[in-house]
């Protein structure tokens, strides 16, 4: 098994080495130990270090190939492609990958070939919805593929580049988005497939269906964002993904059926050995199964690891899985290197190991699961045997859904952030119903549904029921799950952790009497676990200075702080206006978790502008402060009942600072806060001003110009180090008394880059004093720290 293992590593190492070149070191010195584990003559021993070089080579360059950008962007266009996978559902409408085929000026002019994969987010509920394979037609403006770029972002960074994605757009429906179906000279099976979900969908309506079209068809297009967070803070995301785990779960259902109806075939039995035989006899299912999912990349991926695992199970010579599993994701990341970081590529190999790897070994531990021939079977009673057969075949399932659930929650929580107690608690209830009843009952109704369409409704409307009943208990449960969420596997090294604990697990289910090799693994692996939270919350704790984080949240405004002694504040939560999205759920949550911000101190608003207040809400519900600051100027006002419902709801204390201000001090640091007279609402924003170590940082929300005058009055805009802009430095925020009475060293601007925004004479001040200016349209997020340590300042998406 060491050699398999030896080769997959020095492949990562050369993939990861292009970026991290100390983790492809790392990486490389495990790949040549692993080999010298596994190889015992010399000269092999050559040979595999000349082959693991070579592999790490591959995967170096492979690693090295980027897609160019052949789209226009920046300017407005029509552009006429195809759907590449089924939509995604958003708040506000849905998420379409497009595949270019060619552009056109908005304005009129001729068609000019393109090429390039671009995400489409259409603003609207196209009727019918949009589909894989559908021709559209839009205008809108091309801008280029990225992110909000803040800490815990990057997943969506890497998903953009595992999809190839060049180019993202926004267009509305109707008026600039039109989708046309497949015409007749689409590929039969793409028609079959959407003709197949219009029946899921008419015979099982609402959230249950969709999640049944998910499983059977892989058709996810149906399901609600609601119902994708449910699954994502319960933990059971992998349940609505054709994945490994179903792949497997088929594989085990289908087994003792073929090899029950082979050995009814006497001549067969005693020519070719059953086993094998019985498990190539299954591999034309799960092919069958991939291509009711319209044979989707992570599917295939999926596919190629289940049957090399079934495969090798068959030999007649002893084969691990993992072994198995290793030598596959070898050859997928030479050929695909972007797999490796493919969420959906981990679970499947995860959940295969844990099912024919982790399971077996578990179930090992009931001796009523023996294979073994049982002498007094025949002196028992029809219901013995039934009854034991049916202890056998439960404790069975049990074991196999328990270690895929094990195998896949440190996988899910890190990709995630959904291992949660609640998880651990339901997903061996959930794997079981899913995987044993809803799921083999939904595939039977759909092979069913066209010979007999009476019937396969039938079976997929007892399928919905099972998933209804799913989805209410999870729903119940996955309330309280972001509480019961663990940051520790969030973090690389947390997640090697939780993984060794499971190989730990399996290594002495299997082998007990290596005691203390598996208690040495298991204490090595807590300590990974734990290492990363407890240095940086060591840190933070006795970190003398303070700390300010600008997020990324397009052209609104969230700022994080952290003052010496570990207090957290969080000043606004962003928003999009016009927009279903939750910044605060979405992104600000995130970049806490990422941060290491564990409850939080103080929340605070500047004033209730959509663009800084959209998001507070979700966020205190998350970071659960103990105190909230709201400027008295909005006293009243409805706009803030999000944010006092969330306050209430998690026990904060809600104070409304006026005119006299608010002043604490601890820990080396001081903290004041003003709110400003009116009489416009930008100018009634809370004002915010951190002293720490003599250096100070002034945070004046949406200040104009007459505001920043009476602070100037009022005295608190003496000298700063750090500022962030005024009114994310619009014109109608220069004042260049102000600027220069504060004279920062730095300038903190928080915008999306809208033309005007920041404003080329709020810049050219601001760059007089002269100050160093950052902005977060250009930088993603922004740190700053200031204190004993003196004033430093830059990117922190990371």
């Amino acid at each position: 098994m060491g050699t398999p293992f030896a080769a997959l590593l020095a492949v990562v190492g050369g993939v990861f080495g292009r970026d991290h070149p100390a983790w492809g070191v790392v990486l490389l010195a495990a790949a040549a130990w692993g080999l010298g584990r596994g190889v015992s003559r010399p000269g092999c021993r050559a040979v595999g270090a000349v082959a693991l070089l070579l592999l790490a080579a591959a995967g170096w360059f492979a690693a090295g190939e980027r897609r160019g950008t052949p789209l226009p962007l920046g300017a407005p266009l029509r552009v006429r492609g195809r759907v590449a996978e089924d939509p995604a559902r958003s708040p506000d409408g849905a998420r379409l990958l497009v595949d270019a085929q060619a552009t056109a000026p908005s304005d009129g002019g001729a068609w000019s070939p393109a090429a390039g994969r671009l995400v489409l987010h259409v603003l609207g509920a196209p009727t019918p919805p949009p589909g894989r394979g559908d021709a559209v037609v839009f205008s809108a403006v091309l801008r280029p593929a990225e992110s909000l770029r803040n800490p815990g972002s990057g997943g969506y960074e890497a998903y953009l580049e595992r999809k190839g994605v060049v180019a993202r757009a926004a267009a509305s429906w109707p008026g600039e988005a039109l989708f046309a179906a497949p015409g007749p000279g689409a590929p039969p099976w793409l028609r079959w497939r959407r003709a197949q979900a219009r029946a899921v969908a008419v015979a099982v309506p609402g959230q249950a269906g969709a999640v049944l079209a998910a499983m059977t068809l892989g058709d996810r297009s149906g399901i609600a964002p609601e119902t994708s967070d449910s699954f994502r803070r319960a933990g059971t995301t992998h349940l609505i993904a054709i994945s490994g785990l179903h792949l497997g779960i088929l594989a085990l259902l289908l087994l003792p059926l073929a090899r029950f109806l082979l050995v009814r075939v006497p001549r067969l039995a005693l020519a070719v050995p059953v086993e094998p035989l019985a498990r190539v006899a299954v591999l034309p299912a799960l092919i069958g199964y991939a291509a009711l999912s319209g044979f989707q990349i992570s599917t295939l991926r999926a596919l190629a690891m289940a049957a090399l695992v079934v495969v090798a199970q068959g030999l007649s010579r002893p084969t691990s899985p993992l072994a198995v599993l290793a030598a596959g994701a070898t050859v997928l990341a030479v050929s695909w290197p972007q797999a490796l970081s493919d969420p959906g590529l981990q679970l499947s190999i995860a959940a295969l190991a844990g099912l024919f790897w982790l399971g077996p070994r578990l179930e090992g531990r009931f001796p009523w699961t023996s294979s073994e021939p049982d002498p007094l079977a025949d002196l028992r009673g029809p219901w013995a045997r039934i009854g034991s057969a049916a202890a056998r075949g439960a404790t069975r399932f049990g074991c196999a859904s328990l270690a895929a659930s094990a195998a896949t929650a440190p996988l899910g929580a890190y990709h995630f952030g959904a291992a949660s107690l609640v998880g651990f608690l339901l997903n061996p209830l959930a794997v079981p119903w899913t995987e044993f009843f809803c799921l083999p009952v939904a595939l039977v109704g759909t092979v069913l549904h066209g010979p007999w369409p009476a019937g396969g409704a039938g079976l997929w409307r007892l399928s919905g029921v099972g998933l209804g009943w799913l989805l209410a208990a999870q729903e119940r449960l996955a309330s309280s799950a972001p509480a019961l969420a663990s940051p520790l596997l969030r973090t690389p090294l947390g997640l090697l952790g939780a993984l060794g604990l499971v190989a730990a697990l399996g290594v002495a289910l299997e082998r007990p009497a290596r005691g203390r090799t598996v208690a040495a693994v298991a204490a090595l692996s807590a300590a990974l676990l734990l290492l990363p939270p407890a240095a940086r919350w060591a840190a933070a704790r006795w970190d003398p200075n303070a700390r300010l984080w600008a997020l990324d949240v397009g052209q609104g405004q969230a700022l994080v702080l952290r003052l010496p002694g570990n207090r957290w504040m969080l000043v606004d939560g962003g928003g999009f206006p016009g927009s279903a999205t939750d910044v605060g759920e979405r992104v600000v949550a995130p970049a806490l978790e990422a941060l290491g911000a564990g409850q939080l101190w103080l929340a605070v608003s500047t004033h209730p502008h959509p663009d800084h207040v959209l998001g507070l809400a979700s966020a205190i519900a998350r970071g659960r402060p103990r105190l909230v600051w709201l400027p008295r100027f909005f006293a009243g006002d409805d706009r803030y009942g999000a944010v006092l419902a969330a306050a209430h709801a998690c026990g904060a204390r809600v104070e409304w600072v006026g005119a006299e201000g608010r002043t604490v001090e601890g820990s080396g640091a001081r903290l004041e806060a003003l709110a400003g007279p009116g009489p416009g609402e930008n100018d009634g924003s809370l004002v915010l001003r951190i002293t720490c170590g003599g250096r100070v940082a002034l945070l004046p929300g949406d200040l104009e110009a007459d505001g920043q005058q009476g602070l100037l009055s009022a005295g608190f805009a003496s000298r700063c180090d750090v500022l962030v802009a005024p009114h994310h430095g619009s014109r109608s925020a220069l004042d260049e008394g102000f600027l220069y009475a504060a004279r920062p060293s730095v300038v903190l601007v928080s915008a999306a880059g809208r033309p005007g925004l920041p404003a080329p004479e709020f810049l050219a001040v601001a760059r007089g004093l002269p100050a160093r200016v950052l902005t977060t349209y250009e930088a993603g997020c922004l740190g700053a720290s200031l204190g004993p340590g003196g004033v430093s300042a830059g990117a922190a998406t990371r």
